[in-house]
């Protein structure tokens, strides 16, 4: 699939400068879990705990302070790279076993 879409090249090269990433793909699952749970504690301490705490406007703890809004922005950003990531890896081995 990557070389029908001219990406062969990078993928040789990125798993010759990295080899350990092949390791790191036969525990896609576990990795996927393990990111997921990250993200749900990071989703407590972002976005549930700062609404719980009494800090007063000005501080940085407040909900609307620019750095809670910068790491609701992040936070919510990295949900959509993972999203994406298993939704695409879910599609290309649900791919690879119809050409089987």
């Amino acid at each position: 699939m990557f070389v029908s879409l001219g990406l062969g090249s990078v993928i040789a090269t990125a798993l010759d400068a990295a080899p350990w990433l092949i390791a790191v793909g036969r525990h896609k699952n576990e990795v996927f879990a393990g990111v997921g749970v990250m993200l749900a504690i990071t989703y407590w301490l972002a976005i549930v705990r700062p609404r719980q705490r009494d800090c007063p406007p000005g501080e940085v703890c407040h909900i609307d302070s620019p750095a809670m809004r910068v790491t609701r922005l992040l936070f919510w950003a990295s949900v959509a790279i993972w999203a994406g990531a298993v939704t695409f890896t879910c599609a290309a081995l649900w791919w690879v076993r119809l050409q089987s």
